[in-house]
């Protein structure tokens, strides 16, 4: 008995997480060639350490950047745009495509953001420790003057 009201759980489960799916607009449509092909260019140019990254809190938008290969990619509203001196396209994505590329841009950042603060943090020279220190020397020293 409990067997099949395990089951029966089960199968009343995945009829609702398929419902869920097929009446969400994320999971029902599928990619086309060219958004395949412009997610795929924003990937690579992500990767690259010399592309520039920002993003404008304000639109919702995100830029990549590439000076060496001059090309510039707005990303943002359900559409990729890459923009080239000779060419420009404009690629609707799909709103599953927007939130994976979202949520990779938002990671490069971040991983470019603790490299920065790591970099920044090694060039310390002195400690909370040795200021201390360095404090305690100097009011030992004027204690010894007077």
């Amino acid at each position: 008995m409990e067997k099949k009201l395990h089951g029966l759980k089960r199968f009343i489960q995945k009829v609702g997480i398929k419902t869920h799916r097929m009446m969400n607009p994320i999971y029902s449509s599928h990619p086309s060639q060219s958004e395949r092909e412009a997610c795929l260019i924003l990937k690579n140019l992500l990767k690259d350490p010399s592309t520039e990254i920002l993003t404008s809190p304000l639109s919702g938008k995100f830029y990549l950047r590439s000076s060496d290969k001059q090309i510039l990619i707005v990303f943002g509203n359900g559409q990729i745009s890459i923009v080239n001196h000779v060419y420009g396209y404009n690629v609707p994505v799909t709103q599953k495509s927007e939130k994976m590329l979202t949520d990779k841009f938002l990671e490069e950042i971040e991983v470019r953001r603790q490299r920065m603060e790591d970099e920044y943090s090694s060039n310390i020279k002195h400690s909370l420790k040795n200021i201390i220190e360095n404090l305690k020397i100097n009011d030992e020293s004027k204690k010894v003057q007077q």
